[in-house]
């Protein structure tokens, strides 16, 4: 295999997966940054300095199972870490697929470079779209390549102005406290690239639906466990796959919080029952709680039976402070 050589400088990629795959086919010897964190999940509230950004993702994250063997050590080529490497690369070139995490990556790299004091027309962008010889084969997150995919990559191109502020606006809707920007980001921003658009478009998913009360992967999890439980794993990879072309790539471990959530014994209602060792997918059960089987049906609602306490990117989502928003069919409407 022939990889074409590499430019000069840094490379930034999504994912340990995609950076072993990198390393593989390019030998980068420490000129690569890995993009550690997927952004399209969980709290992503504007804050003042970095250390603040890594506390409140470093909490959400281990807070999904407490203790639990599903926690992170950080690379010492963690971006997060060494931004101050983007303000002295000669270029810097990030490298992207499609999907909602790979687009906020992109904004997310944007705006690490910005803090650094990096020149922004040192950027370009190696953006994966279709597999050569394969017409209409996606590519949603770099993590899927195989070594032969990685080394035909598309050319780097430098991000255009219009490109940059488009990038600069996903961002500030992705840390605003309010969803407007998130829900107008394609009205406002129309010359964005149609997979950012659909990103911003697909983050509305995380708003609860008014007929259910529960977020988009909440319901399709209760789904899934009907039709595969009882073993989580099990249920979390048909989920998976059910959505794989959404281009809505939460992951493994996000989707078992989710689960853990709805059979919280607090809740005045679980809509599930996680039963044996629940620290981790492979030593549970799940199954429906006969509320659970309602809502699916559509016979109850989760809310307001039991509260709502979450996040949709930067924007929080609280039954008890008053502020709900339910999402009817990609619309937000206040509660």
């Amino acid at each position: 295999m022939s990889a074409k050589p590499l430019p000069p400088g840094l490379h930034l990629i999504l994912g340990d997966s995609a950076a072993g795959i990198f390393n593989r086919v390019f030998h980068p010897r420490g000129q690569m940054l890995i993009e550690e964190d997927v952004l399209c999940v969980g709290p992503t509230i504007a804050c003042d300095n970095l250390a603040a950004w890594k506390a409140m993702r470093n909490e959400f994250w281990n807070g999904i199972v407490p203790g639990g063997i599903g926690m992170h050590v950080s690379s010492p080529l963690n971006l997060i870490d060494n931004i101050e490497r983007l303000r002295d690369a000669e270029q810097v070139t990030c490298w992207a697929a499609t999907s909602v995490s790979e687009q906020l990556f992109v904004a997310h790299a944007i705006q690490l470079m910005e803090l650094a004091g990096a020149d922004l027309s040192r950027l370009s962008l190696v953006q994966f779209e279709a597999l050569s010889g394969k017409p209409g084969a996606q590519v949603l997150g770099t993590g899927e390549l195989n070594e032969q995919q990685m080394s035909e990559h598309p050319q780097p191109r430098k991000l255009a102005s219009e490109q940059v502020t488009n990038y600069r606006a996903a961002w500030r809707a992705l840390t605003s406290p309010e969803p407007a920007s998130l829900e107008n980001f394609s009205v406002a921003q129309p010359g964005a690239n149609s997979w950012l658009k659909r990103a911003m478009q697909l983050m509305l998913r995380r708003f609860p639906e008014k007929a259910s009360g529960l977020a988009y992967w909440d319901r399709v999890l209760l789904e899934v466990v009907r039709e595969h439980g009882p073993r989580p794993a099990r249920v979390i990879g048909h989920a998976l796959v059910r959505a794989w072309d959404d281009a809505d790539l939460t992951g493994d471990w996000y989707l078992f919080g989710r689960l853990r959530r709805m059979s919280d014994p607090n809740l005045p209602a679980p809509l599930l029952e996680l039963t044996g060792d629940f620290t981790h997918m492979r030593t549970c059960e799940v199954r429906l709680t006969p509320f659970g089987d309602d809502v699916l049906q559509g016979i109850a609602s989760s809310f307001p039976t039991n509260p709502i306490d979450d996040w949709a990117a930067g924007v929080r989502i609280s039954s008890a402070l008053g502020r709900l928003w339910f999402n009817e069919a990609g619309v937000l409407r206040r509660h």
